[in-house]
């Protein structure tokens, strides 16, 4: 790889963690869209085993996250300010990106024909997303953001879980690392860890506050890491072995979600509001659709 693949390689990993800091769009599609895909799925599945290119899928990994790390980091703020000011457009604005990237997984494959054994992959989908749901009624409440203060061992071992769950938005296009959180009741928390951590670090240095900020996103980066070397090769076997009834497992998921993250509907300025902002997060989400 030269410079200027280089630099191509860290920009289309900033634009990954965009996509995986936002609820409903896939840095998995992203990869897709600038035609990383498959060298990223050969980089994760080999670096380990490949010795005469471990090097080469090494510096391309690095590249790749390092730019995600530094988008996810410097869109926290926005995003938290976003949901704590305007939660009704924020979450309308989810919808809407979540709601187009339906084509993007119904296009994923050449015979997507509907038949008994993909309606079940598709019922079990939705099945699994919505008692997610169930059990983690209050996930999306943006008051968990600021409470760092009183977990436990239990608490940051389950966040190295959502990480490893988390982690198969990196394999699968179409299914959103921040959306599996949000199903997880995890999202809004990882993001208030990561809102202003540099700035109170050079602040009060590293306070009981930082120091179970660091510990959350230690956890879950451990489980992220842990759960693409592991997933990636089922994802591997499953989309080669059987993709359709994959794909439609995917998109059970993606129907589902709608029933965790629906806050209701306001008939006023807001409302309206909330209505532009589904119209052109489906806008920007069937942008990337139009890509195979």
């Amino acid at each position: 790889m030269n410079f200027k693949e280089d630099v191509r390689i860290f920009l289309v990993g900033m634009a990954m963690g965009v996509a995986n800091i936002i609820p409903g769009v896939s840095g998995g599609t992203i990869a897709v869209v600038f035609g990383i895909y498959e060298n990223l799925m050969e980089a994760l599945g080999n670096f380990i085993s490949d010795k005469e290119k471990r090097w080469q899928y090494i510096r391309f990994l690095a590249l790749l996250f390092t730019g995600s790390i530094i988008a996810v980091v410097g869109l926290a703020g926005i995003l938290s300010w976003c949901f704590e000011n305007y939660p009704l457009m924020t979450v309308y604005f989810f919808m809407g990106l979540i709601l187009g990237s339906i084509p993007v997984v119904i296009k994923s494959h050449h015979d997507m024909k509907i038949n008994i054994q993909r309606t079940i992959a598709l019922i079990m989908g939705i099945v699994v997303v919505i008692w997610l749901a169930v059990l983690q009624s209050g996930a999306s409440d943006g008051s968990k953001i600021t409470e760092f203060g009183s977990y436990a061992l239990i608490d940051y071992a389950y966040f190295l879980l959502c990480g490893i769950i988390a982690a198969s938005a990196m394999i699968i296009p179409g299914v959103s690392g921040s959306f599996i959180l949000i199903l997880l009741g995890a999202y809004w928390t990882v993001l208030g860890a990561l809102n202003g951590l540099f700035g109170l670090i050079f602040q009060s240095g590293f306070s009981d506050e930082v120091i179970a900020r660091l510990l959350i996103l230690g956890f879950l980066g451990a489980g992220v890491v842990a759960g693409i070397l592991g997933f990636s090769r089922i994802m591997s076997w499953a989309l080669k072995k059987h993709p359709a009834v994959t794909m439609y497992a995917i998109l059970g998921l993606i129907i589902g979600s709608f029933y965790q993250i629906y806050p209701g509907f306001e008939v006023n300025l807001n409302g309206l509001g909330a209505v532009v902002t589904l119209v052109i997060g489906l806008i920007i989400s069937l942008k990337f659709a139009k890509y195979d």
